[in-house]
């Protein structure tokens, strides 16, 4: 046995302290595989003893997790019959979801009729939002959309993009590529503003300084839309269980005039249609 042998043996006996804040559940795996105990570890992942890192796993990752695990379980797959189609306002997606207005009600319906069902991924939001069964007064979100295109309702492209913008928001401004845009360096300040608004299509200088990829092929899109957006207790309400899925997709119907990301363009599916 050489002495780098003996030196990696010595290591796999060695507790050195570190928790799960330390590593990922798949830097965790892959030392497994190579023989370290780290049995104890993973078990806290499995446990759901790191929060935090739990719910980053469930956001942006495909991952399967027993129901009891999750805080907020919900399955946006269960709203596939309404997604390929106009809304029916017979169906209980309409009923469950949207309420008409007493003035101007024909007309209303009948945009209604052109809408769809558009998913989103949330990408950073008021905490209280992510709160099951709270109040949340009035908060604001983030969310990413594809309304066009290839990824258009796509949950995981649309995770990928969610986990992509946290860590764009999270990098250090010295270490932001050169090739940005001006928009982008914009969008950039304003992840970090929580004062901001904004509404914008991600462009290709950000896609390539963090060379994305999704099914092992770079993306070339500008159908990213990116876009704040207030809730109040009337769009909490309807929420699963009154906040948000652990999963960050939320799904809305899109109607009437969707250059304005806004609650009256953009109307919330009811929880109790994917809440699992």
């Amino acid at each position: 046995m050489g002495l780098k042998d003996m030196f990696i043996n010595l290591m796999r006996k060695v507790d050195t302290g570190f928790d799960t804040e330390d590593y990922t559940y798949e830097q965790l795996k892959e030392m497994e595989g190579k023989g370290y105990d780290v049995k104890e570890l993973l078990e806290k992942y499995e446990k759901g003893e790191n929060k935090n890192q739990l719910l980053d796993r469930i956001r942006f990752e495909n991952v399967e997790m027993e129901k009891s695990k999750i805080p907020n379980p919900t399955d946006v797959g269960l709203l596939k019959p309404f997604m390929y189609s106009r809304i029916d306002i017979n169906s209980e997606l309409f009923k469950k979801s949207m309420s008409a207005p007493l003035i101007g009600k024909d007309k209303w319906l009948e945009k209604v009729k052109q809408g769809e069902v558009i998913l989103s991924t949330v990408i950073q939001c008021a905490p209280q939002l992510w709160e099951v069964n709270k109040d949340v007064g009035y908060g604001m979100l983030v969310c990413a959309l594809v309304e066009d295109g290839e990824f258009k309702n796509n949950p995981l492209f649309l995770k990928a993009i969610s986990e992509l913008l946290n860590d764009f928001r999270d990098e250090e401004e010295e270490d932001l590529s050169e090739s940005l845009s001006k928009q982008m360096i914009r969008l950039y300040d304003d992840l970090d503003n929580p004062d901001s608004t904004f509404d914008i299509k991600l462009d290709q200088t950000l896609l390539d300084a963090y060379d994305f990829e999704f099914d092992n092929k770079k993306v070339s899109s500008n159908d990213i839309r990116v876009a704040t957006i207030g809730f109040s207790d009337s769009q909490n309400e309807k929420l699963p269980r009154k906040a948000l899925g652990s999963d960050g997709l939320l799904p809305f119907i899109a109607f009437n005039d969707r250059n304005e990301f806004h609650v009256n363009n953009y109307k919330v599916v009811h929880g109790s249609l994917y809440s699992i």
